[in-house]
């Protein structure tokens, strides 16, 4: 057993070092990057770029997140063209979680994927049968390669959930704020400075887009996008459309704000009526042969 789990730790670490190897750049290649950067320094300002200030990095800064770059540019000859932007637009609805992009993203996987084969390989040795072996590798294989979407799918349904969840208060602060006198714009820079969760920070983000020359319409739409709920999305849209025609702001978040409330009384009441069907499975497993041995 132990030389199976030595051997599968000697090969993945083999192969981690073989592909270091492969997209290793030259001392010479180093050099050559370091000198085109110090080009750019501004003279009398201290260098960016020294040895001092990498070694200052963080570890992830300085080893990780390159690694899983060269890993990704390993993965993507050889993966589709398009599913580097697919990535990129799971992990901008996502939030960018760890602060990871679509190359480090495809070097997770590739790492996944490398370590589940191993470990497929190891479960194949105790199977009997070649169609068993094989299943196994197999199964191996796939659970790698989805394992790190799942896990991303999983962020991002978490983080709709707190949108979802805040946007009623977001909508009551706003609406607050514009009935004291503020404009939409000093309405949303309150929820920015009061409220600390992913909508504000998206909605941050909207207004230092409008700071730099985007008008509210694109910015609101860019973030509705950007978040993916149909909510905020609907909210979005009537604001865009009041703004467009020149009607009240106030009573387009009021109405929005009722509705958005009936909708999470609607769904609070459709959860609880699946409860009784959730509750059947441990009550038959667990409650009823208790009650039986008890009985009898």
């Amino acid at each position: 057993m132990f030389i199976y789990y030595l051997i599968a730790f000697l090969s993945c670490l083999s192969i981690s070092f073989l592909i270091i190897g492969i997209s290793m750049k030259s001392e010479r290649q180093i050099v050559k990057d370091r000198m085109a950067k110090r080009k750019t320094i501004i003279p009398g300002q201290p260098s960016q770029y020294s040895v001092e200030v990498e070694m200052s990095l963080p570890f992830k800064e300085r080893v990780l997140i390159p690694f899983l770059s060269k890993l990704a540019r390993l993965a993507g000859r050889v993966s589709p063209s398009g599913s580097t932007q697919l990535i990129e637009k799971k992990l901008i609805t996502a939030g960018h979680p760890y602060g990871i992009g679509s190359r480090e993203f495809l070097g997770i996987r590739v790492i996944s994927c490398i370590g589940f084969i191993l470990l497929g390989i190891i479960a194949a040795k105790f199977m009997g049968t070649p169609l068993m072996k094989l299943l196994a590798a197999a199964g191996a294989m796939f659970a790698g390669i989805y394992l790190p979407g799942y896990w991303l799918q999983q962020v991002t349904n978490a983080r709709q959930l707190t949108i979802r969840k805040v946007l009623p208060e977001m909508l009551d602060l706003l609406t607050v704020s514009v009935e004291a006198g503020l404009g939409l714009d000093g309405a949303m820079q309150k929820v920015v400075e009061k409220m600390r969760n992913p909508l504000a920070d998206e909605m941050n983000r909207a207004l230092q887009e409008m700071r730099v020359g985007k008008t509210r319409v694109e910015a609101l739409r860019d973030m509705s996008e950007r978040v993916d709920v149909s909510e905020l999305t609907s909210f979005v849209a009537s604001i865009c459309q009041a703004d467009q025609l020149g009607g009240s702001i106030s009573k387009v978040l009021k109405v929005q704000s009722d509705t958005l409330r009936k909708r999470r009384i609607q769904r609070a009441r459709d959860l609880a009526a699946t409860l009784p069907v959730k509750m059947l499975f441990p009550m038959v497993f667990f409650i009823f042969p208790a009650i039986f041995v008890v009985v009898l």
